[in-house]
């Protein structure tokens, strides 16, 4: 180990940049300080890599942060979306999602589109689906501050689709809702 090694004038210390893809490392991008990859330790949740609501840009989007997920010898994509003002209320709590290895997290900005960050990840789950499997992608439309497509989540719920769709806006009556669903039946 150098770092003991007494330095004169004139050296020169040069210090290789770290492999740019960490093996089981996860990556937290988008509206934060320092976008970065961290190395995954086993029982990781939401707080041990967003500590603060100050390691996040102004305006980022505490209810909604998503996380694409890699799941079995495939990677299957999925996707968990996180309160994260909820998660730093009660580090530990189910709120406080458990990370896994090759994780992606991704904080938006509450005020600008979702469609650069989002897009690609809808774009994987997409080409998972197949004649035996539905796409699994949801829409929220109309009074809502961030419009348009979402992964549908195990156990999702409307207020799950309203958060991930910003919220409600002022304008938006919140009493009622309407919900379509289509069922695709083969043959008919």
């Amino acid at each position: 180990d150098a770092r003991g090694f007494a330095l004169r004038a004139g050296d020169q210390v040069r210090v290789a940049r770290v492999r740019p893809v960490v093996s089981n490392g996860i990556e937290v991008r988008g509206h934060v300080h320092r976008p970065s990859v961290y190395a995954y330790r086993e029982g990781m949740r939401i707080t041990d890599l967003l500590r603060s609501p100050d390691e996040l840009k102004p305006n980022a989007d505490l209810h909604y942060v998503l996380i694409r997920r890699e799941s079995g010898e495939a990677r299957t994509v999925s996707a968990v979306s996180v309160d994260l003002a909820a998660a730093l209320r009660a580090p530990g709590s189910d709120a406080d999602v458990r990370i896994a290895p090759r994780d992606v997290v991704m904080v938006f900005d509450a005020t600008s589109p979702r469609t650069a960050m989002i897009d690609p990840l809808l774009e994987e789950i997409e080409t998972q689906s197949g004649p035996d499997r539905q796409t699994s992608l949801v829409t929220v439309t109309g009074r809502v501050d961030a419009p348009g497509r979402y992964p549908l989540e195990r156990g999702m719920r409307v207020t799950d689709l309203l958060r991930a769709g910003g919220g409600l806006e002022d304008a938006a009556y919140g009493a009622t809702a309407e919900l379509t669903r289509y069922h695709i039946v083969q043959g008919e």
